[in-house]
């Protein structure tokens, strides 16, 4: 139950960060270029909270941790 409420909860979090991402490209219009645009975007704590959540999601879908020990 673990696996399936952190796989949730870090898929939510790649969600709304992406999507405010690429919301911030919307500075193009401003006559900002795509090199200050991203270097903008890679200091902003919304891509270290993506870059967060795509490790907790990758740990929760690649690597089987056991739920309980084995009984014997």
């Amino acid at each position: 139950m673990t696996r399936v409420f952190l796989f949730l909860i870090s898929y939510g979090i790649i969600v709304v960060t992406v999507s405010n991402m690429i919301l911030y490209l919307n500075y193009l219009s401003l006559g900002y270029t795509y090199q200050q645009i991203f270097m903008y975007i890679l200091q902003t704590a919304d891509f270290a909270l993506f870059v967060m959540a795509v490790i907790v999601l990758n740990l929760t879908v690649f690597f089987r941790f056991p739920s309980l020990p084995p009984f014997s």
